[in-house]
């Protein structure tokens, strides 16, 4: 699942990381992500700070109270302690920039081959 408000961007992340054998879903910010994580069942979520209506962070928090299995990666525009440090407290191991979106290609491969 690929939840950013940009839908450029969304198009970028999805293109850069899912094969084609994947199933993805995209959300354009937290609130539409929660709901539809539940019906969806997303091995991964890749989701961005800086939404309308809900940021990723409280989205996050959300659905891992629902659904505590599942991989949650930032993936921001904002290099910052205080979103990363928030981002570690809920669980989240991974911290993207979307400056270099293969970073999270590599992640992805390698849960994938576990």
């Amino acid at each position: 699942m690929i939840v950013d408000d940009n839908e450029l961007m969304r198009k970028e992340i999805s293109k850069s990381v899912a094969l084609q054998t994947d199933a993805v879903l995209e959300c354009e910010d937290g609130e539409s992500a929660i709901v539809r994580c539940l019906d969806f069942n997303p091995d991964w979520i890749l989701m961005d700070i800086k939404m309308k209506k809900m940021n990723g962070i409280i989205a996050a928090e959300k659905i891992k109270a629902v659904t505590p299995e599942v991989n949650i990666a930032i993936v921001t525009s904002y290099d910052s302690y205080l979103y990363r440090d928030a981002a570690k407290k809920l669980g989240i191991k991974h911290f993207f920039m979307k400056t270099n979106l293969l970073d999270i290609r590599r992640v992805l491969d390698s849960n994938r081959q576990k």
